[in-house]
């Protein structure tokens, strides 16, 4: 018999009402090679299975590095998707950003900022609702709705002003995507500048639960910042006399 299987022998016999499960496995964690000598009590050694049936530990061995990889992998796939939806999403960005840039006039930016938006693989449909203003010059195709309106409907977005994933009333979803049954799930994106929201961007989705309270706002955050921007220069220039 070996050194170690003769002191792990002997700290079992001398201080058996001390020995602890922790203290085994800290000592298995320190000699990851005892088994290597132990072929009698491996065999003896065996587990119980959610089956019923007893397995060996080398295939309760395998079983939990076949589970720890397969973890792996989920971890590792969800990593990549995230990393190519965000890609994605700094491309739309930037197409916008650079679209907005040559925009003309409030419907122009309007028109830019949902057919931008619209090319994401994950925004299957897109509104955007101007707030109404008296010097406000826009094409008949744009929507708008007074300030009053917009926060009684959607109270949350005005009052803390960033993106709002999450449950809306059916009513509500159907009034932001004229009646579109399609779209299970919503972001809404504040169009901000200097505070003061201009607008509302609504983003749907037809999966359920694709924007939900734990999705990351960051992009959509910095788009309402951008296109607030943009819109606020331009109506700044359009009531120029």
């Amino acid at each position: 018999m070996s050194n170690e299987a003769s002191a792990a022998e002997t700290v079992t016999t001398d201080n058996a009402d001390e020995l602890h499960a922790d203290d085994v496995a800290t000592y298995l964690r320190a000699h990851p090679e005892f088994f290597l000598q132990q072929d009698d009590l491996l065999a003896e050694l065996s587990l119980p299975h959610e089956s019923g049936n007893a397995i060996s530990l080398l295939e309760r061995q395998v079983t939990i590095l076949r589970e720890r990889g397969i973890e792996a992998r989920q971890k590792l796939n969800n990593l990549l998707e995230n990393a190519r939806n965000n890609d994605q999403l700094f491309d739309t960005t930037r197409n916008l950003v650079l679209a907005l840039l040559r925009a003309k006039n409030v419907t122009e930016i309007a028109s830019v900022a949902i057919d931008q938006l619209s090319n994401h693989d994950s925004i299957d449909a897109c509104e955007i609702i101007l707030v109404e203003h008296p010097d406000l010059q826009v094409a008949t195709s744009v929507r708008t709705d007074s300030l009053a309106s917009l926060k009684h409907r959607l109270d949350d977005v005005f009052r803390l002003k960033r993106t709002h994933c999450g449950a809306l009333e059916r009513e509500h979803v159907d009034w932001l995507f004229n009646n579109n049954e399609s779209v299970k799930s919503t972001a809404l994106c504040p169009v901000i500048s200097n505070g003061e929201v201009l607008a509302l961007l609504a983003l749907g989705n037809h999966a359920e639960n694709y924007f939900n309270v734990n999705l990351d706002t960051l992009f959509l955050d910095f788009i309402g910042h951008v296109v607030g921007a943009v819109l606020e220069r331009q109506l700044f220039a359009d009531i120029q006399p």
